[in-house]
Order: C-alpha cells, then sequence, then structure tokens
C-alpha cells in the first residue's frame, strides 16, 4: 500500500499509465528494503533492535562508538518504542537515498 500511495503522484488515488512505472519501481525497492529488514532482524520478531542495529553495521564493515550507534538509533526509532520498526526502516532508508522517479 505504501508503494501505491507514493505511486500516486496526483492523488487521485489511482496508478494511471505515467505513474505505472514509478510504482513498478517502488515496489522493487520496498522489496529490497524488506530484504535488507529481514537480514537485519536477527530473532525474526518483526523490529529491529539496538544490539540487532550495531550488529547489521558490522556485517557490513561499519563500526560505530556505542553513543554514535544509540543515537542514530534514537533517530531512526521515532515512536520511541525501543525498537526499529519496518515503517521506521523505510522512512529512514528513503531519507538515505531515494528510489529513481
Amino acid at each position: 500500500m505504501r508503494a501505491y500511495k507514493a505511486a500516486d503522484t496526483s492523488g487521485d488515488g489511482f496508478v494511471d499509465y505515467r505513474e505505472f512505472k514509478y510504482l513498478v519501481d517502488l515496489l522493487h525497492y520496498f522489496h529490497e528494503l524488506s530484504q535488507q529488514f529481514k537480514v537485519l532482524d536477527a530473532n525474526h520478531d518483526n523490529r529491529i533492535s539496538l544490539a540487532e542495529f550495531v550488529k547489521g553495521h558490522e556485517m557490513v564493515g561499519i563500526h560505530m562508538a556505542d553513543e554514535d550507534a544509540k543515537a542514530e538509533f534514537a533517530k531512526i526509532d521515532t515512536n520511541h518504542g525501543g525498537y526499529i520498526l519496518f515503517s521506521e526502516f523505510c522512512t529512514y532508508m528513503a531519507k538515505k537515498k531515494a528510489p529513481p522517479k
């Protein structure tokens, strides 16, 4: 649903021919994000803990100081629930790299 709403750039509730390619690009983008999220979510509880967040960074060779990791985690955890939810992850990643239009 997230991809459909984003692709409906006219806001009319429909994806027309011009918007369809963007919808396909977004579907691919959200699929990629879903796969990345699943890798980070080591215990498969559909959320990312601080420990999983740190481990995910280490897996790609990024080592962060504890305070830096906590600060970055807090920026992503916008509902302050102590975990990163998929919707929060998508928002964060979209800010890091927007999909092509």
